[in-house]
Order: C-alpha cells, then sequence, then structure tokens
C-alpha cells in the first residue's frame, strides 16, 4: 500500500513513510469494522491519494491526518451509497469537498448528499433518475413526461384520447 500511495501522491510533491502507511492502515481495519464492511480490492486510500494528491489543501505535515479523515468518511460514504456508485466516484467528491471546505475533519462530518454534490456524474445519474420517473412510452415508441410541478388538475380537461374525462363515467 505505501508504494501505491505514495505513486499517487508524488503527482503533489507528496509522500508518507512507512509509519504512515500503518497509521492508515489502522483506520482503515477500524472503519471497516465500524461499517461492517470488507474489502477485497484496492484500498480505498489509494484513490483517494490519487484525487487529492494535487489539492491545494494538502500539505505534507497534515497529509496523514487529511488521509485518514479523508478514509474514514469514504468507508462512511460507501456504506450509505448504492454498490453501484464506483469508488473514484466517492473519491472525486471528496476531493470537491475538501477544494471547498479546506478541511478533511470537517469533509469527515458532512452528510452524504451533500459530499456527493460534488461528484458530476453522481448528480447527472440522480437528475437523469428523477426524470425517468414520469416518463412513459406508447406502443408506437413516443415518449410523454409528467412534470408534477406543471400539473394543474381539471376534471373537465381533454383525456388521453381527447374524450373528455367525465364521458360515461357511469356506464
Amino acid at each position: 500500500m505505501l508504494a501505491e500511495v505514495n505513486g499517487q501522491l508524488a503527482a503533489g510533491g507528496l509522500a508518507i513513510t512507512g509509519e504512515d502507511a500503518r497509521v492508515l492502515a489502522e483506520r482503515r481495519a477500524e472503519a471497516l469494522a465500524e461499517t461492517g464492511r470488507v474489502e477485497f480490492a484496492t484500498p480505498a486510500v489509494v484513490a483517494i491519494a490519487e484525487a487529492v494528491a494535487t489539492s491545494p489543501c494538502l500539505s505534507q505535515e497534515g497529509a496523514v491526518q487529511d488521509l485518514a479523515e479523508l478514509q474514514d468518511a469514504f468507508y462512511a460514504l460507501r456504506d450509505e451509497l448504492p454498490a453501484d456508485v464506483p469508488d473514484a466516484e466517492i473519491a472525486e467528491a471528496l476531493r470537491g469537498c475538501l477544494d471547498a471546505w479546506g478541511d478533511a475533519a470537517t469533509v469527515a462530518s458532512l452528510p452524504a448528499k451533500e459530499v456527493m454534490g460534488f461528484s458530476a456524474e453522481y448528480v447527472r445519474a440522480a437528475e437523469a433518475e428523477g426524470s425517468e420517473a414520469y416518463r412513459i412510452a406508447d406502443d408506437e415508441g413516443r415518449t410523454y413526461a409528467f412534470d408534477p410541478a406543471e400539473w394543474d388538475f381539471d376534471e373537465q380537461a381533454d383525456g388521453w384520447d381527447g374524450e373528455r374525462w367525465a364521458d360515461d363515467w357511469d356506464d
């Protein structure tokens, strides 16, 4: 893990020591235990290091503490988000928050929705999901959208095929 993290941090001119890697590994184990998760792939701190390496808010003196805080935040987010949200997307959101707030501890205390607001892909997917909820397609492939904000109920308005809503209601 040390070589992978240092390889990512090199882009920002940063590096961690073997002792720092041990601290991060301990924090990782604690975060995974708290969330009841198991990690099989590359540790999340590698993706986090890649995302934040060039952040102006990360300094050599506080790099280990900041990475530990961001790693804790990552696992808390991973526990709340759907499994199909990629690790890189979460790391991107953490970077956006770090740049906006300037402090990793503050980022770690933010709710998932606020943090993920810094991921362009996550926001785009959430908007698409919301807009698809009110779309239907007919047999000919025409798509009809329903926007609840624009709907004005009128029982005398034309129905689907031009008939009145009240026509033949008692038949």
